[in-house]
């Protein structure tokens, strides 16, 4: 892997296939697989206007691509446009920054330090008593946009099975009527 440079380890969601060294990254209506070798972690970034359809399409890739011989192990995680884990924006720093001189993405991590990767570990820091009440939780900033995510991604969801439901219910309407005639 040597030979490779910072864009082969980037790939755009294109329809149901992926496209490596996309023209453009960071697009709103994008998906972008990621690959971050220090963290042994597959980026699926998604923009905010991406598609639930391309979303699916790039985890689908994301457990493709694991089994690759370079990529064996690896984890992945869908972040959304605007609520990135802070170890991300490592790498989204050295793209806006054009910092593509590096071998790979995230590798200015090395001269940086970072205090922890939430995304993948979120911890809850119980205070003081031993009593576990709900309201002694602190939750760090970091969780609360985890929080958020997640019930973000969970009302997409829901809004697109309330819009399959409403869909089936026409499909068995319409063969409904036909099956009278």
């Amino acid at each position: 892997m040597s030979s490779q440079s910072y864009f082969d380890f980037i790939y755009e969601v294109d329809g149901e296939t992926i496209k490596l060294r996309p023209d453009k990254i960071f697009e709103p209506k994008g998906v972008y697989l990621i690959i971050d070798k220090d963290l042994k972690l597959i980026w699926i970034w998604a923009g905010s206007h991406s598609r639930l359809f391309h979303r699916y399409m790039a985890a689908n890739w994301a457990g493709k691509l694991k089994t690759k011989k370079n990529f064996f192990n690896f984890k992945y995680e869908v972040i959304k446009q605007g609520i990135e884990p802070s170890a991300f924006h490592v790498i989204f720093n050295e793209i806006k920054e054009n910092n593509t001189h590096l071998n790979y993405p995230g590798e200015s991590r090395k001269f940086v330090v970072i205090s922890d990767y939430t995304a993948v570990k979120p911890e809850l820091k119980i205070s003081g008593s031993t009593e576990r009440k709900p309201y002694e939780v602190e939750i760090s900033h970091s969780v609360k946009n985890r929080i958020r995510k997640i019930l973000s991604e969970i009302k997409e969801m829901q809004d697109h099975l309330k819009y399959s439901i409403e869909h089936i219910q026409q499909r068995y309407e319409e063969i409904e009527k036909l099956l009278e005639k």
